[in-house]
């Protein structure tokens, strides 16, 4: 802390080291912005490819998903060879149209 008597010396000295502390706060707050937004554009990029995805398979998801609400495996499976055979269809129809 300063005194109220302080020589020019110290106050220069003082305002210095003030200055080094801000700048180097401002490139530690710089980088992590930095960071974050390598992070964030990540995340976006991960939420993109689901919703893609999901865009294009949820029949077939659809399918699988009320598969699992027996509890045989062997309908389930039947019902989803049948849903990947329908979906298949339709795609090879939508194709022929293109």
């Amino acid at each position: 802390m300063i005194g109220l008597r302080a020589s020019s010396l110290e106050l220069r000295r003082c305002r210095e080291a003030l200055i080094v502390r801000a700048a180097l706060e401002r490139t530690e707050l710089r980088d992590a912005t930095h960071d974050l937004q390598i992070a964030s554009d990540r995340i976006a990029r991960f939420a993109m490819i689901g919703a893609t995805l999901l865009r294009r398979y949820w029949p077939l998801l659809g399918v699988v998903a009320v598969g699992g609400l027996f509890k045989r495996a062997r309908p389930v499976l039947r019902l989803a060879r049948t849903g990947l055979a329908v979906w298949q269809t339709v795609r090879l129809l939508r194709a022929t149209r293109s």
